[in-house]
């Protein structure tokens, strides 16, 4: 009796095998994507028009891993652009790859492959190459960095009119992230607005966040990278005219709209020499590329978690009584797909201050939110920045 019940456990698991073995094989098939590669063969050269076509399958593979995954992202503006950097270096985002057939037909190589392409490195690649940038509705980056050199002083700042030119510090971070894709905007644009304001002149090197996010309320900006840059030399070494000259950069980077920390980093370096004022420059260029390879990562990171996860966007709404704000936090969560989760962070008057936990943007909020109708009243955007809301209600 034992006998035969283990055959029909074995018989039951052998069946059970049988059921999951293609499902799995099926799965398995689908992460391989299937390309053709031609190539002319000159010369007589096969072998080496078998290695180009070879390459041009390679290209077309990805080619193809590329279209799926920037369409499931919603993100297709400079596709094309974005797709041929890749493509240029197809071959490093094939993990393994077949070749099912290859044939030389006249003076035509043709080689058809099954290639599994990496999709963390080609999410990697994308985003180096600018995808992220996209994402995020490529942010506009203001440095707010004063400097002070070992020879200086103190320090110089553009914000308060007393300098014009970029310093060494700044001048290093943004040619760094600028290679990364990162968008600055005019500092002239923001100096105009203080103009306008009666604040040139009148604000500090150290600045604080809550003064950025008041300077930059124009909206000429989405991020500020604000910190200080100094440089000091100490004592000529004993028997040389050799001095060490020591740098500290010390940034932090604020979303403009709502004050959030996204990225911070100090960083120090020496640099012997025997001029003060060269050796604080070269001491301030090494620790301010050190400091914006920090940076940026510490943003791409941040931002790269705010379009995959869910993130805050502030929301001011206007128009609302007490009584009626449980009722329209309740809507939101109901009504917009986007919205998590709802936190009341104050009331006053007429006004709602709250914080909403969102998978979208606030652009996407205000797409779903304009003109939704509540208590016979009908929401108006009135401000939109990259991470905060102001709305009114107002009755029909």
């Amino acid at each position: 009796m034992h006998t035969v019940n283990t055959l029909k456990t074995v018989k039951l698991l052998l069946f059970l095998l049988l059921l999951i073995l293609p499902c799995a094989a099926s799965a398995n098939q689908q992460d391989y994507i299937e390309a053709t590669g031609i190539a002319n063969i000159v010369d007589g050269r096969r072998d080496t028009a078998r290695e180009t076509a070879l390459q041009n399958a390679f290209r077309r593979a990805v080619e193809q891993a590329v279209g799926v995954l920037v369409q499931s992202e919603s993100v297709v503006n400079d596709f094309e652009l974005i797709k041929d950097k890749i493509c240029s270096q197809s071959a490093g985002y094939i993990k393994k790859y077949t070749i099912s057939r290859e044939s030389f037909d006249g003076d035509v190589c043709t080689v058809e492959i099954k290639a599994l392409v990496s999709r963390v490195k080609l999410e990697k690649g994308l985003d180096s190459h600018g995808l992220l940038m996209k994402k995020m509705g490529k942010p506009r980056i203001v440095m707010l960095l004063s400097e002070q050199n070992a020879t200086q002083e103190k320090p110089s700042f553009w914000w308060g009119g007393n300098s014009g030119d970029i310093g060494v510090a700044e001048n290093t971070i943004v040619t760094k992230l600028l290679q990364k894709e990162f968008n600055f905007v005019d500092r002239d644009t923001i100096l105009s607005h203080l103009k306008q304001e009666g604040l040139e002149g009148k604000l500090y090197a150290n600045i604080s966040n809550d003064a950025a996010v008041r300077i930059l309320s124009s909206g000429d900006a989405e991020v500020a990278i604000i910190g200080q840059a100094y440089a000091k030399a100490g004592n000529t070494a004993a028997g040389t005219n050799f001095r060490a000259c020591q740098a500290t950069v010390s940034a932090r980077a604020i979303n403009t709209d709502n004050g959030e920390v996204l990225a911070s980093f100090t960083s120090t370096a020496t640099v012997p020499h025997v001029n003060a004022a060269a050796g604080g420059a070269q001491a301030l260029q090494k620790a301010a590329g050190e400091c914006a390879e920090k940076l940026q990562k510490q943003i791409l990171e941040r931002w790269k978690r705010r379009v995959t996860r869910s993130g805050v966007v502030k929301l001011v709404a206007s128009g609302l009584s007490y009584a009626e704000l449980k009722e329209f936090t309740a809507l939101i969560k109901e009504r917009v797909d986007e919205v998590e989760d709802v936190y009341e962070r104050g009331f006053s008057g007429q006004t709602a201050k709250l914080d909403l936990e969102v998978t979208g943007s606030a652009k996407d909020l205000a797409a779903t939110m304009s003109n939704m109708e509540f208590n016979g009243g009908v929401v108006k955007i009135t401000s939109l920045s990259a991470n905060a809301l102001e709305l009114q209600i107002n009755t029909k």
